[in-house]
């Protein structure tokens, strides 16, 4: 263990569960006072693992989803106790104190549900599929969904005891519901999204990266190693993106943006400082068209736009306009002629 920048994060939580040997006690304490982000990196640890139940030994077979709304529940008034003041250490104390009483069960909390892949037997199953075009429909309760093509989501015919459970394959567009006593969760292979009310996008389509964006509220994304068990966990809010690549199991922010990242689902492009060469790559994707630009010189200009079901003709004609260039088109072919941009950050 580094006394000075780092520390085992094996060792904080065991710190945390109240494990700790008194020499270790000692030296996490002289490291959390070192640094007010030490202590800010150990109350994010404290939260994941909460959220996740990522302690050893690995899930025991117990009933997962009730665990993990027990363990949500207990969250939320953790949060609010600390919203009133500082995170002292009779708060962690207590929280963890708690934890440990019920291992067992937070160990499951993510875990064999995620595992077995399954929702109650009793359930009657209801699908919604899309092939071809994007669909939209209603879930039980009052939520929607918006499938992009190949897509399909399965849940039951009514959401009953606490719990409003949902399985993804392929991209959708939620808009949950609020509901602070049921939590909304989206199973997408071996990770899943746990909320309360908001709107977020999924893609996770089998063999590619999962990726999930938030438009409003807060999401949790977390994953399960189908092998060991191991949970792992971040929170989103509007604006962020994560993404858990193909055969990881850590899902991590992602703070790239993506012109069209949902112009299946509203047909919006949203350009930040964008260079023209990838900004008619992308339009002949999304348009099936053709565009040509007279010079290199062109392609290092920069647009920052947002179009809305825009025809492609108008987009271009604003970028003609933004540039100073000169717009022609023939037999379904755009050409962008001029002298390109001075200034390379324009």
């Amino acid at each position: 263990m580094n006394q000075t920048n780092h520390i085992d994060e094996q060792l904080l939580l065991q710190y945390l569960l109240g494990n700790s040997e008194v020499e270790q006690r000692q030296r996490i304490e002289e490291w959390l006072n070192k640094s007010e982000a030490h202590r800010k990196q150990l109350d994010r640890l404290e939260v994941l693992w909460l959220e996740t139940g990522k302690l050893d030994p690995p899930p025991v077979a117990v009933d997962t989803v009730a665990a993990w709304l027990r363990v949500s529940d207990y969250i939320d008034a953790a949060r609010q106790e600390r919203g009133k003041g500082s995170p002292g250490r009779l708060v962690r104390k207590q929280t963890f104190q708690w934890v440990s009483g019920i291992a067992a069960v937070l160990l499951i909390a993510l875990g064999t549900w995620w595992l077995t892949n399954k929702f109650s037997s009793q359930d009657q199953m209801q699908v919604v599929a899309s092939m071809e075009e994007v669909v939209r429909d209603t879930l039980p309760d009052g939520s929607t969904v918006t499938l992009n093509k190949n897509s399909s989501l399965t849940f039951p015919e009514s959401f009953e005891d606490g719990k409003r459970e949902v399985a993804l394959h392929g991209e959708a567009f939620f808009e949950v519901a609020p509901d602070p006593n049921m939590h909304f969760i989206v199973q997408a292979g071996h990770a899943g999204i746990q909320v309360l009310g908001t709107a977020f996008n999924v893609r996770a389509y089998p063999g590619r990266d999962m990726e999930v964006s938030v438009l409003s509220g807060e999401v949790i994304f977390f994953s399960i190693d189908p092998q060991t068990g191991d949970s792992a966990s971040v929170i989103l809010t509007k604006g962020m993106k994560g993404v858990l690549t193909a055969g990881s199991n850590q899902p991590e922010i992602d703070s790239r943006h993506i012109p069209d990242d949902l112009f299946w689902l509203n047909q919006t492009l949203q350009f930040r400082q964008t260079p023209l060469t990838e900004v008619i790559r992308l339009l002949e994707n999304r348009y099936h068209t053709t565009i040509l630009l007279s010079s290199e010189q062109i392609g290092g200009c920069r647009l920052t736009a947002t179009f809305t079901g825009e025809p492609i003709e108008l987009i271009l004609r604003v970028i003609a306009d933004t540039f100073t260039l000169n717009l022609a088109e023939e037999n379904g072919t755009y050409l962008l002629a001029g002298n390109g941009c001075v200034d390379e950050n324009r």
